[in-house]
């Protein structure tokens, strides 16, 4: 049975990049996304708690939580939030499931990027898992992501959802023996990219009705605290949603950064009880001056089997920088920025990840 292995990181830190250059690795199995999509995007407690119920549970009902329509990203696709991460191809004639079925958790990002013909894996998936007993859910998590590898000839797989650091307690509970590779980025990098990415400025405007409702208003229909609710997130409830005021909503680059600060301290203090053999640091930047390095760094970690020259060095051809950065920002605006980070940078600095501030 192979180590479990997840990548995590903030919001927007590069995570697709390394899931996608693992995707060509011979032996490694990349799960991208599996975990933020079945815990609804991880917006709230209660989301991850149904992903993650305590007692035992079939095969069935293990099924219904990894393949159940996600209220939150279903949503995002039926009303036309534009987020280039649900890749499931529901417009094609051809699509099994579509907006008004809904697309199952596993279908909106991590089956397309194993293959093709997602719909037809998911029903050989379904049929097999359908037949599994009652066991933790612990369990059942480890034989799917067994059984995928398997199924895909692979040896290893490792999972790498967005915004992962979040969710770093819960992963290291239910896969005690896990090891963690960590891919920081510059936190006003990260917090520009949240900045400018739709799908995240509906997840902020979604907390922020949540805050005022008392509730999830995705999933929620009660509107006691209704009038509470400030004017201008009153065109994001689901009942009122207006797609071109998301455009003009106000997410400021540093209310961004403060979000990726918080991610940062939370997420390193539940680091930092992991041994140094089952954690690894990478910086996203250093993909830019030496890709290899970085791949076979990663690789070695894994183990020396999992070392492959050739890998490394085609996917480091495909390595491209950002178009954007926060040094283009006005000055003003690139020193709040900067300031709503430096909590942040300064823990990133205490494990050994500088960044100039």
């Amino acid at each position: 049975m192979s180590t479990p292995t997840f990548v995590v990181g903030t919001g927007r830190c590069g995570s697709t990049m390394l899931s996608n250059m693992l995707r060509e690795h011979p032996k490694v199995l990349s799960l991208s996304e599996f975990f933020i999509s079945v815990t609804d995007g991880a917006r709230t407690p209660q989301a991850v708690e149904q992903a993650f119920p305590r007692h035992a549970i079939d095969g069935p009902a293990f099924w219904r939580i990894v393949a159940g329509p996600s209220p939150y990203f279903n949503f995002q696709l039926r009303n036309g939030v534009p987020n280039p991460e649900l890749i499931y191809p529901w417009q094609a004639s051809t699509a099994r499931f579509s907006l008004k079925t809904g697309i199952p958790a596993i279908s909106l990002m991590t089956l397309p990027h194993l293959t093709e013909d997602c719909d037809g894996l998911f029903e050989i998936l379904r049929d097999e898992v359908e037949t599994w007993p009652s066991a933790s859910i612990e369990r059942h998590y480890r034989q799917l992501f067994g059984w995928l590898a398997s199924h895909f000839g692979k040896a290893l797989w490792i999972e790498r959802s967005a915004g992962g650091l979040g969710m770093a307690q819960q992963l290291l509970t239910s896969f005690p023996d896990a090891r963690i590779v960590h891919l920081a980025r510059d936190g006003r990098d990260a917090s520009l990219s949240m900045f400018v990415h739709m799908g995240f400025r509906h997840g902020v405007a979604t907390i922020m009705l949540g805050q005022h409702l008392g509730v999830d208003p995705i999933v929620s229909t009660d509107r006691t605290r209704i009038d509470s609710v400030p004017a201008e997130l009153r065109p994001f409830l689901p009942e009122e949603f207006d797609v071109a005021r998301l455009d003009k909503f106000e997410v400021s680059p540093p209310l961004c950064g403060q979000f990726w600060t918080q991610q940062v301290e939370s997420g390193l203090k539940i680091l930092a009880t992991l041994p140094a053999d089952r954690l690894l640091m990478l910086r996203y930047e250093d993909f830019f001056t030496d890709p290899k390095r970085q791949l076979d760094t990663f690789t070695a970690f894994l183990g020396e089997d999992y070392v492959d020259e050739d890998w490394s060095f085609r996917c480091a051809a495909t390595v491209r920088p950002p178009r954007s950065t926060w040094r283009d920002l006005p000055a003003d605006e690139a020193r709040a920025l900067t300031e709503a980070c430096r909590p942040g940078f300064e823990q990133l600095r205490a494990v050994g990840i500088d960044y100039e501030i």
